[in-house]
């Protein structure tokens, strides 16, 4: 079992990520887990098993999203995220007491976030990080169902997929968003981590995240057994619950354990919608560009992602 990542000192410094060499006071701890995506590859799942062990303390909710965003001091525009809310507040979720601090948030892993590795590194810079990916295909289809659910695409899914610029193939080129993670974190730091493992071989791969993170590698639970938000299926009852900001309300009620599973189930019940038809053309277009990803995911983890360009 390896030596787990120590808590590192705070750095004082103003939403703009400038940092002095003084600790800041502040109740809670910074967090030495940070699950950074990608979208739609079973990262709530991953969430809610790294909580169980009793080492480990997640963060309620999941998704703190602390290193997205503006400066509060961009002129004329909203921050955005949450790093104009400063390093007290989000210290302030995390259990100083728990050997293991953690939280998830997806939206770390997306090529245009280019400022989070680096924010990441100067407030956290000795957390362990894990990467989630999927076959990118997959991941993009789910992604389009959820943005649809939520009332925010209106556009049918080729046309959606070829829009320049669009969400879903960007959250798809994982390549592009490891290296950008390695840019300021050495290699052994990051994770990387296949969805199907998480679904089919689950006891050997949470031993493994748990060695990752330097915690108790022979913990299970029953309760690992159960598959969290399965993200093909999410429908209107979960977009409308994030409308609502229900889930940030269970966090607020200090909900947890199994009153906070069962309230997640039920508002993130899935759909019975069936998956939009991905013209064969298309996905030939979207393989052939995402190549060079494929291809750079198998040489940083060794891999044959073969199945990966059908």
């Amino acid at each position: 079992m390896s030596t787990p990542p120590h808590t590192p000192e705070i750095l004082q410094g103003e939403a703009n990520g400038a940092a002095s060499t003084e600790p800041e006071p502040r109740e809670g701890a910074l967090p030495n887990l940070v699950v950074v995506g990608a979208m739609k590859c079973g990262t709530s799942s991953l969430h809610y098993y790294l909580d169980l062990h009793p080492e480990i303390a997640m963060s309620s909710p999941k998704e703190l999203d602390f290193f997205v965003g503006r400066p509060a001091a961009s002129p004329g525009l909203s921050p955005g995220g949450n790093w104009h809310r400063g390093i007290e507040w989000y210290a302030s979720h995390f259990d100083p007491s728990a050997r293991v601090r953690g939280e998830s948030s997806p939206n770390y892993a997306d090529p245009l976030q280019e400022d989070v590795p680096a924010r990441m590194a100067g407030v956290v810079p000795e957390a362990r990080l894990v990467m989630l990916v999927r076959h990118p295909i997959d991941r993009m289809i789910s992604n389009y169902r959820h943005v649809v659910a939520s009332g925010r695409e209106a556009e049918d899914v080729a046309q959606a997929l070829r829009r320049p610029g669009n969400i879903y193939v960007r959250r798809s080129r994982y390549a592009t968003m490891a290296e950008a993670f390695l840019g300021s974190f050495p290699r052994e730091r990051l994770l990387v981590l296949r969805d199907q493992d998480l679904l089919h071989r689950r006891r050997e791969t949470m031993a493994r995240v748990f060695r990752f993170v330097g915690v108790d590698d022979s913990f299970w639970s029953d309760r690992m057994e159960r598959l969290r938000h399965q993200s093909a299926g999410k429908g209107k009852l979960r977009a409308t619950a994030e409308r609502l900001g229900l889930h940030n309300l269970v966090a607020r009620l200090g909900l947890g354990g199994e009153a906070k599973w069962w309230v997640e189930k039920i508002v993130s019940r899935p759909s019975k919608s069936s998956a939009p038809a991905m013209p064969p053309d298309l996905r030939r277009e979207l393989l052939s560009d995402l190549e060079p990803e494929i291809a750079g995911l198998e040489r940083l983890t060794g891999w044959d992602l073969a199945s990966w360009r059908v």
